[in-house]
């Protein structure tokens, strides 16, 4: 193919040495003092006291949510025992007695 050496495309060669000199970068040589926070030290303790606040008020909810669904949970596994193992009680007591008496 004809031409296929000039339709490639080459990456520049650094062929100069790079010597050390003495510019300047303002950027990092003069920088400037970070500039003074917008908000106080009153103010961010505020938010901070805010914030503790409204979580401990959300994890108390959460938690008595909690509470109550297992509550909840535990009272049917509770009721769900008695209405399968208390007639059986019931009518053993009831022939254990009567059958005594006799």
């Amino acid at each position: 193919m004809a031409g296929t050496e000039d339709n490639k495309l080459t990456a520049p060669v650094l062929t100069d040495p790079i010597e050390d000199d003495d510019t300047v970068v303002p950027l990092l040589m003069d920088a400037e003092p970070p500039p003074e926070p917008a908000v106080t030290e009153e103010q961010v303790a505020s938010v901070q006291a805010d914030l503790t606040a409204l979580t401990r008020e959300l994890a108390e909810r959460l938690l008595d949510g909690a509470l109550r669904d297992m509550e909840a949970a535990l009272f049917e596994q509770v009721a769900d025992r008695l209405r399968e193992e208390l007639p059986d009680l019931i009518d053993r007591v009831l022939r254990e007695r009567l059958l005594s008496d006799d």
